[in-house]
């Protein structure tokens, strides 16, 4: 009789790798093309760059390892994320450098995929920040904004309603010619209000904005809208754990909340702090990257809970107005200790404790 021997797992699945990641590239379909409308065509040729030189460094790095070439969506994906995290100013020759930094010394050299620490995409991003300090910081308006003008007269009243027509601040263009993050940095800087009310209906002006996503900004992280339809088409998918998100906008949420009381007039709400930035991008895309995110339900609190702390903290003291790419990046770096202090016992490990606990004290009575 010839027996049939595999390894475990022996139960499997039927999603692999790259239905995980051909799910994620769908889910960023909506806000890909937003910003091709937003930004131009130029977004394009930035997309195909990193696409191309993310897969050439991935076979050249194979070659040289003598490593077997197998289809690998993830590779797609991080080249799609890096460019989302880019000002639209970004060069082809920055998307280029930061394509092979984030595959070849950020996903490769250790191990490839499903062996990296930190992810792939902000990693390019971050040696980019480094490198082009000036570039990365300049976010031209976009080319066109599909619903400024069809919200614009609207808006205007909604201006004069709430503040009585005292609003000195042009809203229709203060977004588009910075990003919302920029701009309430340095409006409250400048100390626009102590009144927690007045704040709420100077903001709420934006909301909608920055919902939609006729603002500056990142290249895929404008309208926090398609993001989150993204978002929740993965978590209908179960493809990402929903724990990652929630607890991120939670820690977030609460923490700006607190800060936001106690420091009236200088810093923006917790509302604003959800739509704004990268954080959509970050919480459904980014942080529930299955290789730098801890797999147990405790360890997924903790590293959300952490990632949307430090935002905060970093958002409101930090001289940079967003600071989403070094959350992760400090997320990640805490991760393996998270996984290792949260990781689940083995099935019956727990029965086995107890019936070792019950026989030392049986012991220690019979002494």
């Amino acid at each position: 009789m010839k027996f049939y021997t595999e390894s475990s797992p022996h139960i499997k699945a039927g999603d692999t790798t790259n239905k995980i990641m051909l799910r994620v590239i769908i889910a960023l379909l909506p806000a890909i093309i937003y910003s091709i409308v937003l930004f131009g065509a130029k977004v394009i040729v930035l997309y195909l760059t990193a696409i191309i030189t993310c897969i050439l460094s991935t076979v050249i790095v194979k070659k040289v390892r003598k490593r077997p070439l197998l289809p690998d969506y993830a590779v797609i994906v991080t080249a799609v994320l890096l460019v989302m995290t880019l000002p639209p100013s970004a060069t082809v020759t920055m998307v280029v450098i930061g394509s092979v930094i984030a595959i070849v010394f950020a996903k490769e050299v250790f191990g490839g995929l499903g062996s990296n620490i930190f992810n792939p995409a902000l990693v390019g991003r971050a040696f980019l920040q480094v490198a082009f300090p000036a570039q990365m910081t300049m976010y031209p308006a976009p080319v066109r904004v599909p619903f400024l003008d069809l919200f614009a007269p609207g808006l205007h009243n909604l201006v004069n309603t709430v503040t009585g027509g005292t609003q000195s601040i042009d809203m229709m263009n203060a977004l588009t010619q910075s990003t919302p993050l920029t701009f309430m940095k340095f409006t409250y800087n400048a100390n626009l209000s102590t009144s927690l009310i007045e704040q709420i209906k100077f903001e709420a002006h934006y909301y909608l904005q920055m919902l939609l996503g006729s603002t500056g900004g990142a290249i895929g992280e404008t309208s926090f809208l398609l993001l989150l339809i993204g978002g929740i088409y993965l978590l209908a998918t179960k493809t990402i754990d929903w724990r990652v998100p929630l607890g991120m906008f939670i820690s977030l949420f609460l923490v700006t909340l607190i800060l936001w009381l106690s420091m009236p007039g200088k810093i923006a709400s917790p509302i604003y702090h959800v739509l704004a930035g990268g954080f959509g991008l970050g919480a459904f895309f980014m942080a529930t990257d299955m290789v730098t995110s801890p797999s147990s339900h405790l360890g997924a609190w903790i590293y959300a809970l952490l990632i949307g702390a430090v935002l905060a903290i970093l958002r409101t003291f930090g001289s940079s107005p967003e600071y989403m790419m070094y959350s992760i990046l400090i997320g990640n770096m805490f991760m393996p200790l998270i996984a290792m202090l949260t990781r689940p016992l083995p099935f019956g490990k727990k029965e086995l404790l107890a019936i070792n606990k019950a026989n030392l004290q049986k012991e220690g009575g019979n002494k």
